[in-house]
């Protein structure tokens, strides 16, 4: 009896001092302390403000004032529409590469179903089941 009531005791106290925490998801400018851009227009400036982008259009010739004066004589439904398009986009995406794998995967597969006996595509491949 003594034993149960330590026992009892124990997680009792355990569980009054125990606080609830609320778990959150923490985002990157949260972590890195950067406050996320207000508008549209700000977040057009931020990305052409970005030492790579800036490299970028100095390589193509393009003057940042220019791109600067550009952002904002943006109407604000513009400024939105590229924002959306930049954060929708592809990152680096190739489409000659995914067609050049998707190419390589069906061969592989009717090679595959070739040699099983299931199709008869190729004229160099012998089934291996009779």
């Amino acid at each position: 009896m003594n034993f149960s009531k330590l026992i009892l005791s124990f997680v009792l106290s355990a569980t009054l001092f125990a606080q609830v925490s609320l778990a959150q998801i923490a985002s990157t400018e949260a972590l890195l302390g950067n406050s996320a851009p207000s508008s549209s227009k700000d977040k057009l400036f931020q990305m052409t403000s970005r030492e790579d982008v800036a490299k970028k259009f100095e390589e193509m010739g393009v003057d940042p004032k220019i791109i600067e004066a550009r952002i904002a004589s943006m109407s604000d439904a513009e400024a939105t529409e590229i924002a959306h398009k930049i954060d929708t986009l592809p990152a680096g995406a190739d489409a000659g590469m995914s067609i050049i794998g998707a190419i390589v995967f069906i061969f592989i597969v009717l090679l595959v179903t070739d040699l099983l006996g299931v199709t008869k595509v190729f004229n160099f491949t012998k089934s291996i089941v009779n």
